[in-house]
């Protein structure tokens, strides 16, 4: 009964920041499961430079990530969630107004500057979305009740699959509508543009409804105490306290993250890489190569719709059983089904993509369980950071981790067809390896009492195995800190 308060508390007070996210996703996924029209639209009929173009985003993604992550381990975790919702918004409404070569002409210089603002716009959405979540999962993760953090954090998964199904519901509503012919010549451009509807929504309740994380505020207020007392000693005769406070504050916070949580980072990041690769590797990539190789437009479109929904109706469970068993734990189990299950379900995908139970097998359940599975990683990289640092934490690590791994999912998938029809099932299978290893070894560095893995929840985390001497040491050195 208590969690169950817990969780309905959550949703009264911050549907702003949960509305938010489902509006960034939405606007994330419209360029890639679009991708065909922007390839004839923008990029003369390649692929591979359509996929370029969504992979700027995550170019961008580690920048965001840092500058708002400082902004909002500075001044608050609520200014950097509208900065991120109203700057998504400009730059996906804005990328429905584009001129395109297809429409001025090949040789038009206002086609060609069509496409030099697509990525404009593309690498500040790529930004915002870096901004945003780490924003949010640092956000819901510090207002979320220990007991039921991982069903909390799991609404993040949530909303970001509804965003996800909404994108594909709405151009589906599009392309049912208008049809293929006035699809590729203007429709393409309403589901980026209908998205300032929901998004002026989600600006109003972020800015007016939205309260200061209790625990940002209590540590802002240590923080400020203790350089205050230092500036009076070392400045106290300069016209520029003020202003030297807040520069103080912000190099120390940058120092002490470079210097101290390191190694920090590159937990955070290897334990993205399975989640990130899937992701768009596995879900948004597979999509167009399903559509390219025969798969059914309906049959897609059911299979695609049903997989979001089961994902959603999924991640409470998995939050559920991370407040059990552990975060760690989670994200493990989710990267070993991967990499013994990437390469089986890809193969048993392309054998017969237009076969709907192949479809709703392989692609619904198959992909929605692997993926489910992982969704814990939220709050895997959150753990990792002390409040001090933690957006920023969150918006570097999983933002590099996606840049690098998932932003290039889809480019590799599809350069990896020149060399083997099953190259993105290898690709995904690694990726979970990679996750895999990546968690064990922090495991054993916790246990040797070189690292910290969890600030906010030291159990559960990962089984009674990630308790040890060398946990305790840690954990009483950075209370005492």
């Amino acid at each position: 009964m208590g969690s169950g308060n817990d969780v309905w508390q959550l949703l009264q007070n911050y549907w702003p920041v949960l509305l938010g996210n489902t509006l960034e996703w939405y606007e994330f996924a419209v360029y890639g499961y679009m991708e065909s029209y922007m390839e004839k639209n923008f990029f003369r009929g390649s692929a591979l430079a359509t996929w370029l173009g969504f992979t700027a985003t995550f170019a961008a993604r580690p920048l965001g990530g840092m500058f708002l992550g400082v902004l909002s381990d500075t001044f608050g975790r609520k200014l950097a969630v509208v900065v991120t919702v109203i700057g998504m918004l400009c730059a996906t409404v804005g990328q429905g107004l584009l001129p395109t070569p297809r429409l001025w002409g090949d040789d038009s210089a206002t086609g060609d500057l069509g496409v030099c603002l697509l990525f404009g716009l593309r690498l500040v959405q790529g930004l915002c979305t870096g901004g945003e979540i780490g924003a949010v999962t640092t956000y819901i993760t510090e207002v979320s009740a220990h007991r039921s953090m991982g069903r909390c954090v799991s609404f993040i998964s949530m909303t970001a699959n509804l965003g996800f199904m909404l994108a594909r519901v709405v151009i589906w509503a599009f392309q049912s509508l208008l049809g293929e012919e006035k699809m590729l010549d203007w429709g393409w451009r309403w589901p980026f543009i209908v998205a300032i509807i929901p998004g002026l929504i989600s600006v109003w309740g972020r800015l007016f409804c939205l309260k200061e994380s209790e625990l940002f505020q209590e540590e802002h207020s240590r923080s400020l105490l203790d350089d205050s007392d230092e500036e009076e000693e070392h400045e106290e005769h300069s016209g520029v306290a003020e202003r030297s406070k807040e520069r103080k504050s912000t190099r120390r916070q940058l120092m002490e993250f470079a210097c101290t949580h390191f190694f920090a980072v590159l937990i955070g990041i290897g334990g993205v890489i399975s989640f990130a690769v899937f992701q768009y590797g596995g879900l948004v990539w597979v999509n167009s190569f399903l559509k390219k190789h025969g798969a059914p437009h309906n049959y897609l479109m059911l299979a695609g719709t049903c997989s979001r929904l089961l994902q959603i109706a999924l991640a409470f469970p998995v939050g559920w059983l991370a407040d059990i068993y552990g975060t760690a734990l989670l994200t493990f189990a989710g990267a070993m089904v991967q990499t013994i299950a990437g390469l089986p379900l890809f193969m048993a995908l392309a054998t017969d993509p237009s076969s709907i139970a192949n479809l709703l097998v392989t692609y619904t359940f198959g992909y929605s369980l692997v993926t489910n599975l992982q969704l814990t990683v939220y709050l895997y990289c959150a753990e990792l950071f002390p409040t001090a640092v933690r957006n920023l934490g969150v918006g570097v690590s999983y933002n590099i981790g996606f840049g690098l791994f998932g932003g290039f999912a889809p480019l590799v998938a599809e350069a990896s067809l020149e060399w083997t029809p099953y190259g993105p099932g290898i690709m995904l299978s690694l990726a979970g390896f990679i996750t895999c290893m990546t968690i064990l070894a922090s495991v054993s560095c916790q246990r040797d009492g070189k690292v910290q893995l969890a600030h906010i929840r030291p159990r559960p985390y990962m089984g009674t195995w990630a308790d040890g001497d060398g946990q305790e040491r840690v954990m009483r050195e950075s209370y005492f800190e």
